[in-house]
């Protein structure tokens, strides 16, 4: 976190960087520090993996000329050092956030050509009074910034930035809008009007008084027709980057490493990978087993522990146990994620950290590889909608849904199919959405207050995905529905919650599914080396053929869900009924309290399960009904001993 403090009243500087760092003590539980420099303050908590005694941030350039506080790692650190003593550089420290400032002061932002890893980093160039504000490209680690007098302040989460004495604190109604469709408050929005984050593949200049946004890398996919390399050659390039992506990860620290293993394909290709890495000693694995048996994998889990011979944890969740992550964080917690399967990450990830501070995981397989059963039904809309217009469609999955089974824990092709049918007149790149919203667009006026519904005029949901399709013609129905569910569900849900639920317990989760040069590859190859006929995944199952049982390779997904109908109509329901109650909602709130009435009638009943939208409302109005208090709070962080005036 940081702010511009061209003043440099030290006291002053040094209280608000304690209050600011006191909502981020739990990122970084190895010490914090601060410093000033030359009109800029920098605050740190540290959780170090490389190098923790000398490597202590904020970091200073050899030459005083640069700070920069790093939250993440990069992977490719020991190579980059080697680069840079070649050119004659002394260095100090063996960490990476070394590299990354002496880079800089050598190649400027170029160095983000260089840089493999997960990362949120701001820096300040006393050379040009410039404050550099950059996210990875996967958009893998959060920061907000806003505005202030004299220039800006920043932060890796909202809670943080709003303890800043001139931070904004009015929601924001249009952001709002989005994240009852969108699930999440996105980039480069946030839920209070004035505060922004960095998008995911970009940079902010702040010097002068001015922005100025660069977006130095966006996902590109190939359109159809470009040249197909044979399957056995896009498997052998598949496995030996993905091979390189676990290892990047695993050697970049000498820290043991575990694994998020959740009996799936993705998480169980992970486990191998790094199980082969140090075949003589077992690698610690992670997994939830549910109460409830639609939504408990960990006998899958199991067997593949047992398979690759892990060191195997499960760890045993219960309605009371979710209920209780809500009770115990939600009201002070960060800004709003309407993802259910946060809480049992949370838990997970808080058991792992007893023994490990960073796991793999496999996030990103499902939205590089085609593995949503949302893409098989894309695939079959886009097939069928050659043979008969879209009204007559609609009617034939009607009915072909009416008569299936429905589970709770599982979503049947089918049963997606009938979801998609839902848009299935809008765009490709809007049906997912408009099919998973807990609130699509057309439903959000009745449900919002009149001053709060005239905020809504001209807003437009998927303007973000607009622009990142910009500029990709040629491109089918499934390739654009993918681009989209990477620009939003990939970024700004699965990333936020596997950040927000490790880092809570200050336990670092890694991504090999989402090394930017395995991104990079995937993205050229055609549909069908990913999702072929229907069946998504296609050269991970290829590969992963030689490591894993063959029911693992072949099971349909279950997916990493919450059981969360029952838990707001047993263990939630105290909660959602005050945090909801007409009178709650009528202090100041945005939403109507008859609208919210019926949503929640209708679920504690049983007439429909709303608890989706429910869940959307819950998780917003808890947060909001403590701003004013998490915001002013006066804890600080003793930072008397830690201060400290860069050159």
């Amino acid at each position: 976190m940081g702010f511009s403090d061209l003043s440099g009243g030290q006291e002053a500087a040094r209280a608000t960087a304690g209050r600011m760092l006191a909502a981020v003590a739990h990122r970084g539980p190895d010490g914090s520090n601060w410093c000033h420099h030359r009109g800029v303050t920098f605050g740190h908590c540290a959780l170090t993996f490389v190098d923790p005694a000398r490597g202590r941030q904020p970091f200073v350039s050899a030459s005083g000329a640069t700070a920069l506080v790093l939250n993440g790692e990069i992977y490719n650190h020991e190579d980059l050092r080697l680069e840079l003593r070649a050119a004659g550089a002394r260095l100090r420290t063996r960490s990476d956030t070394e590299v990354l400032v002496e880079l800089y002061e050598r190649y400027g932002m170029k160095v983000l050509d260089k840089v493999r890893g997960m990362y949120a980093f701001v820096l300040h160039d006393a050379r040009t009074a410039t404050t550099v504000l950059v996210r990875d490209p996967m958009g893998k680690k959060p920061l907000y910034y806003t505005r202030v007098p004299g220039g800006i302040a920043f932060a890796s989460e909202l809670t943080a930035l709003l303890r800043h004495p001139d931070a904004p604190r009015t929601p924001d109604v249009r952001a709002l809008a989005g994240y009852l469709t969108l699930q999440a408050f996105c980039a480069p929005g946030s839920a209070v009007s004035g505060v922004h984050k960095v998008r995911p593949g970009s940079y902010l200049e702040h010097s002068d008084g001015e922005l100025r946004e660069v977006e130095f890398w966006r996902p590109r996919l190939t359109p159809a027709g470009a040249p197909v390399p044979g399957r056995r050659e896009a498997a052998a390039r598949f496995e030996e980057l993905f091979r390189a992506a676990v290892a990047r990860r695993v050697t970049s620290t000498e820290r043991r490493l575990g694994v998020l293993l959740s009996g799936g394909l993705d998480s169980s290709a992970v486990a191998a990978a790094a199980q082969q890495l140090s075949p003589q000693r077992p690698a610690l694995t992670f997994s939830a087993g549910f109460e409830e048996p639609d939504f408990d994998e960990s006998a899958h889990a199991r067997a593949v522990a047992r398979h690759l011979g892990t060191e195997h944890h499960v760890v045993r969740i219960g309605g009371r146990d979710l209920a209780e992550v809500v009770e115990s964080e939600y009201a002070g917690a960060d800004e709003p994620l309407a993802d259910p399967s946060l809480l049992p990450t949370r838990i997970v990830c808080q058991a792992a950290r007893q023994q490990v501070r960073g796991v793999l995981t496999g996030d990103g397989a499902d939205e590089l590889l085609l593995g949503y059963r949302y893409f098989q039904a894309e695939r079959a809309i886009e097939l069928l909608l050659r043979l008969m217009p879209a009204p007559r469609l609609e009617a034939l999955v009607r009915i072909l849904v009416r008569g299936l089974p429905t589970r709770s824990g599982n979503l049947p092709v089918a049963a997606a199919l009938g979801l998609l049918a839902r848009g299935l007149r809008a765009a490709p790149e809007h049906r997912f959405y408009l099919s998973t919203a807990p609130f699509v667009p057309a439903e959000l006026p009745g449900l919002l207050r009149p001053d709060a519904r005239a905020a809504l005029t001209g807003h437009d949901p998927f303007a973000e995905i607009s622009r990142l399709l910009d500029g990709q013609p040629g491109l089918t129905g499934v390739q654009r529905s993918q681009l989209a569910v990477v620009a939003h569900f990939l970024r700004d849900v699965i990333l936020t919650k596997t950040d927000r639920g490790g880092m809570r317990s200050a336990l670092e989760l890694r991504a090999p599914f989402l090394d930017l040069d395995l991104v990079e590859y995937v993205n050229t190859l055609p549909t069908a080396l990913k999702l072929r006929r229907f069946t998504g995944k296609y050269l991970l199952r290829r590969v992963a053929a030689d490591w894993l049982p063959t029911d693992i390779v072949r099971r349909t997904k279950l997916g990493f869900r919450a059981p969360l109908a029952a838990l707001l109509r047993h263990e939630l329901r105290p909660l959602l009924l005050d945090t909801l109650s007409a009178p709650a909602l009528d202090r100041g709130g945005l939403f109507g309290a008859r609208a919210v009435q019926l949503l929640v009638d209708d679920h504690l009943s049983g007439r429909r399960d709303t608890s989706r939208k429910l869940w959307a409302l819950l998780t917003y109005q808890l947060w909001y009904q403590t701003l004013s208090t998490h915001t002013l709070s006066p804890a600080c962080l003793d930072l008397t001993e830690e201060s400290r005036r860069a050159p």
